[in-house]
């Protein structure tokens, strides 16, 4: 999730031209929750990055939860590994990545509070390098490796009835590779019956050259909505009106819906104004966590060309009293802006 500073300066630069038109009142917070969608995924992703977390009683609560907020669908995330941005060996790590039977036991309960499944993966990089960088200098020796994890997950996921599957997650450093792609995209539509998406990075979208290939465009929104600390909720609402020009450029280019594959924000103070930084430190501050998520559930309520969204993170016994700075909704005001628009008749 981490981005190039140019970037940055770019998106926040327009942001605050936004942020000035919304001044005004900006401390004046809208009262009401989140306008309601009519359809679309309402969804949490759950994650671990242990080999049994899924199988664990704290899973069971977690997913739970999940669903009490008016969800409809879950995603499970996998993890694989490899040494260095070069590498050209993708591989499952047995004490990191998930076993078949883990998530086979959250699928399976999952269903049984009626939700929907959807399975994603992600490729982590060793030595600390961000997937997007990932070149291998071998790219049908990297590709076989990443079909090699991939495929059997598709298998899994058709097995256990998941409605969605996605084939890759913010690996822009390997879209020149268009061929590799088409042909992992063909073999996993060979093997899952469902919606295939690529999660694309938020500053990798519009550079996807396979998007005809898969059902929806999968976006990983963690892009600035803000550029101050404490932002009120009209300016967050602002600050996500050029984000939601730009999506609608890509759905009208590709003529498909869109979906978040991954979006969220950190409870701590200023987590508006960089979503992506999973390591910035600061005070604890769940009022502007709630302020962020009422923003970005009413951005996306009326757009039809948005068919939903999945929330980045909950973690299995992970933290739930509020008192934490992760990213999870759980226990904090966060998790009530999604109830009251989720649940809503």
């Amino acid at each position: 999730m981490m981005r190039q500073a140019n970037t940055l300066w770019a998106a926040r630069c327009t942001v605050g031209i936004l942020g000035v038109l919304a001044v005004v009142s900006c401390t004046q917070l809208p009262s009401g929750p989140a306008s309601a969608r009519a359809s679309g995924v309402r969804g949490l992703t759950l994650s671990t990055w242990t080999r049994d977390a899924y199988a664990s009683p704290q899973a069971q609560t977690a997913i739970d939860r999940i669903a009490s907020v008016g969800s409809t669908h879950l995603m499970l995330l996998t993890t694989a590994y490899q040494e260095t941005r070069h590498s050209d060996a993708v591989l499952p790590d047995s004490a990191l990545t998930p076993t078949v039977a883990s998530l086979y036991s959250a699928a399976l309960y999952a269903r049984s509070r009626n939700l929907d499944l959807a399975l994603t993966s992600h490729v982590d990089v060793r030595d600390g390098s961000w997937r997007a960088t990932i070149d291998p200098p071998d790219p049908s020796v990297w590709f076989d490796s990443y079909r090699a994890f991939l495929l059997p997950l598709a298998d899994f996921a058709d097995s256990i009835g998941a409605v969605q599957f996605v084939v890759g997650t913010e690996l822009a450093g390997t879209l020149r590779h268009e061929d590799e792609w088409r042909r992992t995209i063909a073999e996993v539509r060979s093997r899952f019956s469902g919606v295939l998406m690529y999660a694309a990075s938020w500053d990798e979208a519009m550079n996807v050259p396979f998007w005809d290939a898969v059902d929806h465009p999968g976006i990983d929104a963690y892009f600035p909505v803000t550029e101050r600390r404490d932002a009120g909720r009209v300016e967050i609402l602002a600050g996500w009106q050029i984000w939601m020009n730009r999506l609608e450029q890509l759905h009208r280019k590709t003529g498909k819906s869109i979906i978040f594959t991954e979006l969220g924000y950190r409870s701590v103070d200023g987590a508006g104004m960089a979503p992506y930084d999973f390591r910035a430190s600061g005070p604890p501050d769940p009022a502007e966590q709630a302020d962020l998520y009422w923003g970005a559930l009413e951005a996306v309520s009326h757009e039809a060309w948005i068919d939903g969204m999945y929330w980045w993170t909950v973690r299995p016994g992970g933290p739930t009293d509020g008192l934490d700075i992760d990213y999870t909704p759980l226990g904090k005001p966060a998790e009530g802006e999604l109830r009251m628009s989720w649940s809503a008749p």
